[in-house]
């Protein structure tokens, strides 16, 4: 069938047309004589098509919020809460408008399709403010949800072909909507395992094995960004989290929530969630300069998609920064002077901010566009 992006006719177009002819169905089983052949199943009919008019526009209402999340890729930035407080207004406006147990499989497969979605948004919304548990939280939810899913696209195939005696058949490619559930959640784990690389080592029982899982991300963020460090002979690369506003922060990980940690102050409001090298001290010498930069050429790098370059005399040393997400810096110190149209800096800044992007998922949600 049709994703919810049509080629040919607008989805609206369809379900309209579709809702149409069900309020047909729905008119008639009202107006049917009660001596009439078979009344009981002619308002069992009128029943199930007013449900699934409500299935129709409930469907519509889920392709405008697609459409729009497809809109906002070009944004540098996107309020995933907001769009979370879309998706439930739909869910609670139609969660028991098709309820019959005939449509089961109907509200059960609409119910897992907004749940991912919202899981997935949620989980984007607390990687963005730097909070461990309740992304990890997420992430888990929608990876079930998606499995469960998985098995059943499986069976589905295998029941096709049975039905066709085991012929061959061509084969089905799964949803549109399932691959790009599949692709989001996948660069959500990969971003999620950057911006929580320091508490996960903690949990890996060797230094080697934490390389091999993260190794595994698509992308593997912290691999690209050693590999960059490693062939530009660069002095470091950190993603910088400004918790300015944020009073529940207390640093890397799982904290309890009755557990109390002062509010930093100065450069403290400032941490780096990921250093390579890792454990380097040099990169900490930096910070204040760091810092100052953040604030004064702040404008540049909220609006500006290329690296702000700045040498300092007194360091010798030169800064590139760029701002993937309004509270996250990626910072490249190079020892000495550099140009600030150093291409292999600008290529490496792009990608790796580019990709971080909170927006950036939504590029690929159309069939056929690329991200």
């Amino acid at each position: 069938g049709q994703s919810f992006f049509s080629r040919k006719d607008s989805i609206r177009t369809i379900y309209a047309s579709l809702y149409n002819e069900l309020r047909k169905v729905v008119a008639a089983g009202r107006h049917a004589p009660p001596a009439g052949p078979a009344p009981c199943l002619e308002e069992l009919l009128a029943h199930l098509a007013e449900q699934l008019c409500h299935f129709t526009q409930a469907r519509t209402e889920m392709a405008d919020l697609y459409e729009k999340m497809h809109a906002l890729a070009t944004q540098k930035c996107v309020d995933s809460e907001e769009l979370v407080a879309a998706l439930e207004a739909v869910l609670a406006k139609y969660s028991s408008r098709f309820h019959h147990p005939i449509l089961g499989r109907v509200e059960g497969g609409f119910q897992t399709e907004v749940d991912v979605v919202s899981q997935l948004l949620r989980c984007q919304a607390q990687v963005s403010e730097w909070r461990f548990l309740p992304a990890l939280l997420g992430l888990h939810g929608a990876h079930s949800k998606l499995a469960a899913w998985g098995l059943l696209l499986q069976r589905q195939k295998e029941t096709r072909k049975h039905l066709f005696g085991g012929q061959s058949q061509r084969p089905v490619p799964p949803p549109h909507l399932y691959v790009w559930l599949r692709t989001f959640q996948a660069s959500l784990l990969a971003k999620f395992t950057l911006y929580f690389h320091e508490a996960l080592s903690r949990q890996a029982p060797a230094a080697g094995d934490m390389r091999a899982l993260a190794s595994r991300a698509a992308p593997d963020y912290h691999g690209r960004i050693a590999a960059f460090v490693r062939k530009h002979d660069a002095s470091s690369v950190s993603l910088v989290f400004d918790n300015r506003g944020s009073p529940s922060f207390q640093g890397h990980g799982y904290h309890h929530p009755a557990s109390y940690r002062e509010a930093p102050k100065g450069v403290e409001q400032y941490p780096a969630v990921v250093s390579v090298p890792a454990g380097d001290g040099r990169a900490h010498t930096h910070w204040p300069a760091v810092v100052m930069m953040m604030g004064d050429r702040a404008t540049e790098l909220n609006a500006l998609d290329k690296a702000v370059h700045f040498y300092d005399d007194k360091a010798q040393s030169t800064y590139y920064l760029a701002r993937p997400e309004r509270h996250f810096t990626l910072v490249v110190i190079f020892e000495g002077r550099r140009s600030e149209r150093d291409t292999h800096v600008a290529a490496f800044l792009q990608e790796v901010a580019g990709a971080l992007r909170t927006s950036r998922p939504f590029a690929t949600l159309k069939p056929g566009s690329k991200g």
